[in-house]
């Protein structure tokens, strides 16, 4: 559902989640002091260079093009390079990342990430997101996309003013009549399902397929007949779920029709309830109809988001506050709203429907299997979304003994190696430090390095991990001067493990 509470903040572009910003793929960082690359002329320069490393690491024929030569060189013999015209280049020997990607912690807290562990994404199932279209090329969505659809005064455009998002995204082309020319349309398929491709981030249902109905025009509003219209669409292309973070606080005889054609269908319905919080008996349309599950917005801890409308029809909680996912084009932002929870809910449907499930089960299903977080039933209905449970995969934190408790987690996560590797260069201080990790209980939650001036912290990363083992490198830089490097891991009890060796 559009709202004025979106908080939004782009934090990847073109890699994904889990690089350091000072180290994305294509730019050069962490290069060790001394150790550079000299391009010289094909035919001419190579012996120089050669002659002026103090060590070579390799030598590179690029043929016509020219070759070269990386290994470490002083700064004088670099400055006598630099100015020699066989010289085509000198350049610090960085380093490249692999692209990765990260789970946002709304798939961890309604154990998506479990279900997709145990082979359940939801192959098969076709999802439709009904909103302001789906990017047509984004990096992370482009494999899962299928036929999409634009109403007509809906339709993709590259000029755009107001709305609740400043208005358009201000994409050069539009690819597709449903193309994404706001990104909360993109933002919401990504979180039903980013593909699991090791891109940007992972959706509730990676193995979906994805259907753009572009009922939104870029402004983020749309008409009651265009928004029907589209469900009617979707409906008769045989779609098994409609995500549809969208609504309004009075209803409409037109969408409710709509609706209950797409129920009679055999369509899951699932919809924001709104973002008229702080509110009682508040939930939005069409998320009021009784055909749709209707989805208020919860935070990290478990707690109502402030913003999120309630009332009797609230049938799920899911996780809506500061949530990552994707925007146009091969970005990622963190926004808020009950439009941000409605799709874990879709995603998680369409996980059931392919694991087996009749769609016309997926219902009681969901809120049979939700878990209790304490909240009114207005606010949570049956209860914050749990996908693991609803599918009988076992959590690590479940019970094997069926006795209504928790197990506890005993185990403390251990630090299986942590090795820094420390360099200068010019006024920075850097440290690349490797590390593996492994908990007994597989409940892994977090992984953080520090550099240190004594006791105080002049820069960290954190990284999120889960299961029972995890690795990875983390690249941290400041320009003060550290003394140390720690590392600490967390697993999802609390308990930590904490090395801390000299820089």
């Amino acid at each position: 559902m559009t709202n004025e509470n979106v908080s939004r903040r782009t934090l990847l572009k073109g890699v994904g989640a889990g690089v350091a910003a000072s180290a994305l793929a294509g730019q050069v960082a962490g290069a060790d002091e001394g150790a550079y690359i000299v391009g010289v002329e094909p035919d001419s320069g190579l012996e120089t260079a050669r002659r002026a490393a103090d060590s070579v690491r390799k030598e590179l024929d690029f043929g016509s093009i020219g070759r070269a030569v990386s290994g470490q060189f002083s700064e004088a013999a670099l400055d006598g390079l630099r100015n020699n015209p066989n010289v085509r280049y000198v350049e610090p020997n960085g380093r490249m990342h692999a692209l990765s990607q990260t789970t946002p912690y709304g798939i961890e807290t309604v154990k998506a990430d479990l279900a997709i562990d145990d082979g359940e994404t939801g192959d098969g199932v076709s999802v439709a997101v009904l909103d302001t279209g789906i990017d047509a090329e984004h990096e992370t969505l482009a494999a899962n996309l299928g036929e999409g659809y634009a109403t007509d005064d809906a339709a993709c455009t590259t000029g755009c003013g107001g709305g609740p998002f400043g208005g358009g995204n201000d994409i050069e082309e539009c690819l597709e009549e449903w193309d994404d020319d706001n990104d909360h349309g993109t933002h919401c398929a990504g979180t039903v399902g980013a593909a699991d491709d090791g891109v940007g981030v992972l959706g509730v249902a990676p193995d979906v397929t994805l259907h753009a109905v572009k009922v939104l025009q870029c402004d983020g509003g749309g008409t009651f007949d265009d928004i029907a219209e589209g469900i009617v669409w979707s409906a008769d292309q045989g779609h098994d779920v409609q995500s549809m973070s969208l609504g309004a606080d009075s209803g409409s005889s037109a969408v409710e029709d709509a609706v209950q054609y797409a129920a009679d269908q055999g369509v899951v319905l699932v919809a924001a309830a709104g973002n008229s919080g702080p509110c009682t008996d508040c939930v939005g349309y069409p998320a009021a109809y009784d055909e749709v599950i209707a989805v208020s917005a919860t935070d990290e801890n478990d707690d109502l988001a402030d913003f999120s409308s309630t009332g009797p029809e609230v049938e799920l909680a899911a996780p809506g506050v500061d949530t990552l996912s994707t925007i146009p084009r091969d970005d990622y932002a963190e926004f808020s709203g009950t439009s941000m929870a409605c799709p874990h809910v879709a995603g998680a449907a369409a996980t059931l429907i392919a694991a087996g499930t009749n769609p016309a089960n997926v219902r009681d299903e969901l809120k049979a299997a939700a878990d209790d977080i304490g909240l009114p039933d207005t606010d949570q209905g049956a209860g914050r979304l749990n996908v693991a449970a609803a599918l009988d995969i076992e959590s690590n934190d479940d019970d094997d003994d069926d006795n209504g408790d928790d197990d506890p987690i005993d185990s403390e996560p251990m630090i299986d190696s942590f090795s820094v590797d420390a360099s200068g260069n010019g006024p920075w201080s850097s440290a690349d430090v490797d590390w593996a990790v492994s908990d007994d209980d597989g409940a892994l939650e977090s992984v953080t390095t520090e550099l240190l001036d004594g006791s105080t912290v002049l820069e960290s990363e954190s990284s999120s991990v889960s299961g029972s083992s995890a690795s990875g490198t983390h690249e941290l830089r400041t320009r003060d001067d550290p003394d140390g490097v720690r590392l600490t891991v967390v697993d999802e009890a609390g308990n930590e493990a904490s090395e801390t060796t000299g820089y």
